[in-house]
C-alpha cells in the first residue's frame, strides 16, 4: 500500500488524518514543520504528500515547488486558503488537488485514492527515459531497456529495479524503499535479495561496481542511479 506524507502543523487534525488514512491501510508519515518534512525525503520517497500551506517554518506554497523540482511526487494541499485565487495559484504551483478546511476526512480519503489512481494510469503511459545523450534508454510501456543501440534481456524485477532508480536520478534509495516500491509488498523475499537482482542487473547492463556508470552503491544505505537524464524523453 502507497506511504502517505502527512505534513501538518496542527496535531489533533495530523492524528485525524493519520488515522483516516491508515484504517483505509495506507502507511504513514507525519511532519509538523518543512524542516521535518525535508529529513523525512532524504529517506523516504512518499507516494503522495498531504501538505499544509500555512507551517511554523515556511509556507507550504514553495516547498511544493521545492517537492516537484525533486521528485514527481504528487500533492495534495490541505488549507484555509479557500478562495478562487489561493486554488488557482496553488495548482499552478505543483498542487494535484486543493482541500480546503474544514473538511471532511472521508472526502480527503476519496481524494488521496483518486490521485493515487490518476498517477499509476500517468506512470503507466510514461514516456522513455532517456539518459547520457541517449546511450541508455528505458521504456516503461515495453519493459525494454536500449544501451547502445542494443536491447539488454532483463527479467521484470530488473527492470522495476532499474526504473525505480531512474526515475530519481541521484535519489538515495534504501532496499527496503526498493522492496516497495519495484516489488511490491508482497514480495516474499528479503531485503538483502535486492543485492542479487541488482547484482544481476549490473552485469547485463554491463556496468562496473568498483567504477559504476549507472547504479552506485551507498554503503551502509543502499544504491542511486547516476546516469544523466536527457532534457527531452523521446
Amino acid at each position: 500500500m502507497a506511504k502517505i506524507l502527512v505534513l501538518e502543523d496542527d496535531k489533533k487534525l495530523q492524528n485525524l488524518i493519520k488515522a483516516y488514512l491508515e484504517s483505509t491501510g495506507y502507511d504513514v508519515l507525519l511532519a509538523s514543520s518543512l524542516k521535518e518534512a525535508r529529513s523525512i525525503l532524504d529517506k523516504e520517497v512518499p507516494s503522495l504528500v498531504i501538505l499544509d500551506l500555512m507551517l511554523p517554518d515556511g509556507n507550504g506554497e514553495s516547498f511544493s515547488q521545492e517537492i516537484k523540482e525533486i521528485e514527481e511526487i504528487p500533492i495534495i494541499m490541505v488549507t484555509a486558503k479557500s478562495s478562487e485565487e489561493d486554488k488557482l495559484l496553488g495548482f499552478s504551483l505543483g498542487a494535484d488537488d486543493y482541500v480546503s478546511k474544514p473538511f471532511s476526512p472521508k472526502e480527503l480519503i476519496a481524494r488521496v485514492k483518486a490521485v493515487l489512481r490518476r498517477y499509476e494510469k500517468e506512470t503507466q503511459k510514461q514516456k522513455v527515459l532517456s539518459f547520457d545523450s541517449g546511450k541508455i534508454l528505458i521504456k516503461p510501456e515495453s519493459f525494454e531497456v536500449v544501451i547502445d543501440g542494443k536491447t539488454v534481456d532483463l527479467s521484470r524485477t530488473e527492470f522495476k529495479l532499474l526504473l525505480v532508480l531512474a526515475s530519481f536520478p541521484s535519489k538515495v534509495f534504501s532496499r527496503m524503499d526498493l522492496v516497495e516500491k519495484a516489488l511490491g509488498y508482497e514480495f516474499e523475499g528479503y531485503e538483502r535479495t535486492v543485492d542479487a537482482h541488482i547484482k544481476n542487473l549490473r552485469h547485463k547492463i554491463g556496468d562496473d561496481p568498483k567504477k559504476p556508470h549507472y547504479i552506485q552503491t551507498v554503503f551502509g544505505i543502499g544504491y542511486k542511479f547516476l546516469g544523466k537524464k536527457d532534457v527531452s524523453n523521446i
